[in-house]
């Protein structure tokens, strides 16, 4: 009776014991007659180096046995046992080089052995980047390709293993991340590529740190402008914002309206009737109010009366009758249908009801213009300044302004791109973290088919793509990974779904099987067999810190991140993120409401605090 067993070839797949006896007697032989012939080889070689001529003694037992090897040889002892010495550390040396390369060997269901290597993503490469850069942006075509520092080439993703490069994007790549929670999305991804950007920065987030980690350094870059409207950093107003402002057609007013429709939208039908309708009615009042001058504090005045005839005048005093027409046929329908699509407007947009929150998006009071002044994002889009956007998740945050915030700049971008030839130099980054809970603009997947040959480089970062379904529904997410040209899958991903479509769109491989049978008749034979090149139970225990990046036209690559506590500047970092969480602290304990236009951070410091004086550079700048 015969037994098969099977097992892939690789260091770990040993040998059954039947085999490995006689191969272990012919490597005693071999061995032992490799030993005699390099004790003779050494014979004549020392005797050469004794001047006596290339001569072997005759090689037999005698030689060694009669206790005279000086004379058998013609050559010192000490000679002899020197070049023994040295031609055995040589023999040692020549074993284990040959041995760690056979175990460095990928065993064949390695899914290394399938990963890209640095000559597969050569672009992404420190040399590839630089040389994308120099295309890219007309200002680095002169600049010697060894002197672009990374930041000015690319947002680096990480350090390609096992002994690879960094690899970093292009500044026409446009990234997709999906991290979950503490695998370093903020400390690897994030803040990294804010400090070195050497464009405009929009960074968005629900948390401050990536604001206290950052902020004092890209002082160096311009401007530091903090939108805060929910005290998430307690951070005094410097400056407001008009929503309204540049609205004129109807689909201006239509991008507006559709960025509060999402927090309603999300987890619906993207045709829901009530959605739909309560965008429409949002459309109209905020054309109404930007028309007419008007603020978003009265769109929600508007919102609170399903009677008002101020809007309908309006439109129509502005030459838009047909939308006046269609407000008024809303107005006058069924009083059910009509309260209905009234209050979905309402729900979509009750951030407009917090006080708090409207001192962010409405004029100032005269005296305050001067240390309040008014957001630009034309003049932001063209310069190297950053923007900060920080807003809680759920009902009645300010997520809706956030992305309208965001939206508004990547089309002021858009315009500075134009007037660039087409590409902004430097690019314009759009850092958006959290961006399925705070940035839900609804035509990103969209957008991101053409933003990045304008220099508008989104990284919309996501835990997980259940997130940027119930977003964008499914169809606009698959949307979203298409158009990606590179995709960050980091560690943490707990779905089951998303772990098995990973795997499967990362393929399949060759993996060598040998089956042998024992019996009468022995025999051992290899085939191949498919295999996934990492199956699901391996993508979701990803080690923390390691990512799997896909590169459009490239095979997968596995990389190591590189948090900026492991940088050369960490302790500067470190001492900017000390200092910018005690002026936290020091805010939350000593400011009264959350808006007030306040600054808490210069000399109002108490002494036990131990945050440094800080000195206001210009308005909207962070302390210095």
């Amino acid at each position: 009776m015969s037994r098969h067993h099977g097992h892939p070839l690789g260091p770990r797949a040993g040998l059954p014991p039947e085999a490995a006896t006689p191969l272990l007697i012919v490597g005693l032989i071999w061995g032992g007659a490799a030993l005699v012939g390099l004790v003779w080889l050494g014979g004549a070689v020392a005797r050469w180096l004794a001047g006596r001529g290339w001569q072997v003694a005759p090689m037999d037992l005698d030689t060694l046995a009669d206790g005279h090897l000086a004379r058998n040889f013609g050559a010192p002892m000490w000679l002899l046992i020197t070049v023994w010495a040295v031609m055995g550390l040589v023999v040692v040396a020549v074993v284990t080089v040959i041995a760690a390369k056979r175990a460095a060997r990928p065993r064949s269901d390695d899914p290394m052995r399938s990963m890209a290597t640095a000559a597969d993503l050569a672009r992404l490469t420190p040399q590839g980047v630089a040389e994308a850069a120099a295309t890219l942006r007309p200002s680095m075509a002169n600049t010697p390709r060894k002197r672009l520092a990374a930041g000015e080439c690319g947002i680096t993703l990480g350090r390609l293993l096992p002994k690879g490069p960094v690899l970093a994007s292009t500044w026409e790549d446009v990234v997709l991340a999906i991290m979950a929670p503490r695998a370093g999305k903020t400390t690897a991804l994030a803040v990294p590529m804010v400090l070195d950007a050497p464009g405009a920065v929009v960074a968005t987030s629900n948390k401050s740190d990536l604001l206290a980690t950052t902020a004092t350094a890209r002082l160096a870059h311009g401007r530091v402008w903090v939108f805060d409207p929910q005290a998430i950093a307690v951070f005094p107003q410097r400056f407001w914002w008009n929503p309204l402002a540049g609205i004129a057609t109807v689909p201006d007013a239509n991008r507006l309206a559709k960025q509060f429709a999402q927090e309603v939208r999300s987890g619906t039908s993207q045709s829901d009737f009530w959605v739909s309708a309560a965008e429409d009615l949002l459309t109209a009042l905020i054309l109404a109010a930007a028309v007419s001058g008007r603020s978003m504090a009265t769109v929600y005045e508007w919102l609170n009366d399903s009677g008002r005839s101020a809007p309908r005048n309006e439109l129509e005093r502005h030459g838009f009758t047909a939308v006046a027409t269609a407000l008024s046929g809303r107005q006058s329908g069924a009083v059910e249908t009509r309260e209905g699509i009234y209050e979905t407007a309402r729900t979509a947009a009750q951030c407009l009801r917090d006080p708090q929150i409207m001192a962010w998006i409405t004029p100032p009071q005269e005296s305050d213009e001067d240390d309040c002044p008014l957001f630009e994002p034309d003049a932001f889009a063209d310069s190297s300044e950053t923007l900060y956007l920080l807003s809680k998740e759920g009902g009645g945050s300010a997520a809706p302004l956030v992305a309208a915030f965001v939206d508004r700049v990547i089309r002021a971008g858009t315009r500075c791109a134009e007037q660039a030839a087409g590409r902004m130099d430097p690019p314009l980054l759009l850092c958006l973290d959290e961006c399925a809970n705070i940035v839900k603009i609804s035509d990103l997947p969209d957008l991101y088919s053409h933003l990045g040959s304008r220099g508008i480089i989104p990284v919309t970062i996501l835990q997980s793509a259940e997130q940027g379904e119930r977003v964008w529904g499914r169809e606009g997410f698959a949307t979203l990974w298409s158009a990606a040209t590179i995709k960050v899958i980091g560690a943490g991903i707990d779905s089951a779904k998303m772990a098995e479509d990973i795997s499967k769109l990362i393929g399949d491989h060759d993996v060598a099987v040998r089956s042998s049978s024992h019996g009468r008749d022995s025999t051992t034979s290899t085939s191949l067999r498919q295999q996934r090149i990492i199956p699901a139970d391996r993508v979701r225990a990803l080690p923390k810190g390691q990512a799997l990046v896909l590169s459009t036209g490239a095979r997968l690559a596995l990389v190591q991140g590189l948090p900026w506590y492991d940088s050369e500047r960490a302790s500067q970092i470190s001492a900017d993120l000390a200092a910018a969480h005690a002026a936290i602290r020091h805010r939350a304990r000593t400011t009264g409401a959350p808006g007030n236009k306040i600054d808490l951070t210069d000399s109002a410091a108490d002494a036990d605090s131990q945050e440094p004086s800080h000195v206001e550079t210009a308005p909207g700048v962070v302390p210095t």
